[in-house]
C-alpha cells in the first residue's frame, strides 16, 4: 500500500508516455474493430436492400470505402508498436547488435517517413470543413488518416528509443513485451 498522498508504483506507471502510448494503441485497434462491426451491418443492409426492393442503399459505397480507410489506419499504430510491420527477423538474427541497431533505426526512420508523407498528404483536406465539397464520411476519413499516421510516427519513435536506448533483447524479452501489449 502507497504511503497517504503519494500514488502507488503501479498507478505511476500507468502514466508514464510509454503506457499513455500503449493505451492509446490499442484503443484506436479496438476502434477499428467496432468500425469494422458497423461496416458488416452497412454491408448487410446493402444486401438486404437490394435483394428486397432492388435497389442498394444510398452512400453505402463511400461508406464502405472511407470506413475501410479508417479501419487500416486505426489499426497502423497498434501494428507499428506490436512489432508486426514487415521486418526480417531471419537477417536482424545473424547480425551483431551494433549492425542491428543500425538496420532497425534505419527501418523506423522510413517507416516514420512513410507514415508522415501519408498524414502531410492528408492534413490539408483534413483541415477543410466538412462541407467542403467531399462530404462528411471523406472529412472523417482524412481526420482519422491523420490522426493513425501520427500514431503510428509515434510508435515508431518509441521503438526507435526503446532498440536503441536499451540493451540487447533476447526472444524472451520480446515475448514478454508482446504479451504486455495484448488487449
Amino acid at each position: 500500500m502507497a504511503a497517504a498522498g503519494r500514488p502507488s508504483p503501479s498507478r505511476t506507471r500507468s502514466w508514464q508516455p510509454v503506457a499513455i502510448i500503449d493505451r492509446l494503441s490499442r484503443f484506436t485497434m479496438v476502434l477499428a474493430a467496432a468500425f469494422t462491426f458497423v461496416l458488416a451491418i452497412v454491408l448487410l443492409a446493402d444486401v438486404v436492400s437490394r435483394a428486397a426492393v432492388g435497389r442498394p442503399v444510398s452512400g453505402a459505397n463511400d461508406i464502405v470505402g472511407n470506413a475501410i480507410m479508417m479501419i487500416v489506419f486505426l489499426q497502423a499504430g497498434y501494428a507499428v508498436r506490436c512489432r508486426s510491420m514487415q521486418r526480417t527477423d531471419f537477417l536482424l538474427g545473424l547480425m551483431p547488435w551494433p549492425a542491428r541497431r543500425i538496420a532497425l533505426a534505419s527501418g523506423y526512420a522510413l517507416g516514420a517517413l512513410l507514415f508522415v508523407a501519408i498524414a502531410v498528404a492528408n492534413w490539408q483536406p483534413a483541415l477543410t470543413a466538412p462541407g467542403g465539397g467531399s462530404g462528411v464520411a471523406a472529412w472523417i476519413a482524412h481526420v482519422v488518416i491523420v490522426a493513425g499516421a501520427a500514431l503510428a510516427c509515434v510508435n515508431y519513435g518509441l521503438l526507435a528509443a526503446l532498440d536503441l536506448t536499451g540493451s540487447e533483447p533476447t526472444l524472451d524479452s520480446e515475448l514478454a513485451e508482446l504479451r504486455r501489449l495484448e488487449p
